[in-house]
């Protein structure tokens, strides 16, 4: 915990500086960096040795991200279909005989969209108005809830929520995050000046706070079935990148989605239903 502590602490600030004083491009570098990062991770969770196509893979992220940042959202899905037809080209010339093609190309693929995608969600709410202090409400409640259920689940926890995905976390942990996470959400709004009522910003709270359970509940889905404790070891006390962003990469495209129909001025039924 002690490690854990002081890597946020050398951390956090420097990040929330970048967030609130830098400008969107300099962000943008650091998303870059990190997605990579990230998919690098989830890559070497099934294959310790990575193959040949992985390089092309993480530069076809990049130009995806580098779409996305210059605004033409369009290609993304052009983009995503290349990178698709790619993997399976490739699965072809390392095919073995007997080898499942799909779970591997499937795996492969998620890994692009996984670690990718919420990082463009994440420059689209550096480009709104107020954009930073967005991103700083993002990372308050993802880290609240994140120590929120640590240390009441350390303290108080004894029923297990799915002991069969991850043994640590319990109902007192997942109460305890989670009021964190509301109480600091809230608080993270009302003092950044972002225009909600308290309805709202207990409500945006809670949907993210329990986003957030969900992200880090499926990255351990994903470690147990590798047969790995964590992801990486680049951040002492707290594993690997993908360890620490897991709760992000879930809570960030909600929170952008959230705001997108808020702002259309379309109610979120028929938004929704228009969707389809």
């Amino acid at each position: 915990m002690i490690v854990r502590a002081l890597s946020a602490l050398a951390l956090a600030p420097l990040l929330i500086g970048l967030i609130l004083v830098g400008s969107r491009t300099a962000l943008f570098v650091l998303l870059v960096a990190a997605s990579v990062l990230l998919l690098w991770e989830w890559l070497r969770l099934r294959e310790p040795f990575l193959p040949i196509p992985h390089v092309p893979l993480l530069l076809a992220q990049i130009l995806m991200l580098y779409t996305g940042y210059r605004g033409y959202p369009g290609w993304i899905g052009i983009e995503l279909s290349l990178i698709l037809i790619g993997l399976f080209a490739w699965s072809l010339v390392e095919y073995q005989p007997g080898e499942m093609v799909s779970p591997k190309v499937g795996f492969r693929f998620m890994g692009v969209v996984y670690c990718g995608v919420p990082m463009m969600f994440i420059d689209g709410l550096r480009a709104m108005p107020m954009g930073g202090k967005l991103i700083c409400v993002l990372l308050f409640v993802v880290w609240a809830t994140d120590t929120g259920a640590y240390l009441v689940g350390r303290t108080w926890g004894q029923a297990k929520i799915v002991p069969n995905i991850s043994p640590n976390k319990t109902w007192a942990g997942f109460w305890g995050g989670t009021g964190a996470g509301v109480v600091i959400g809230t608080a993270a709004l009302k003092g950044f000046g972002v225009p909600f009522g308290w309805i709202e910003s207990l409500g945006v709270s809670l949907l993210l706070a329990l986003s957030s359970h969900a992200g880090d509940l499926v990255e351990s889905v994903l470690k147990r079935e590798s047969g790995v404790k964590d992801a990486g070891r680049l951040i002492p006390g707290h594993g690997g990148l993908l360890d620490r962003l897991d709760s992000l990469l879930f809570v960030a495209p909600i929170f952008y989605a959230y705001l997108r129909v808020r702002t259309s001025g379309v109610p979120l039924g028929a938004w929704f239903l228009g969707g389809l």
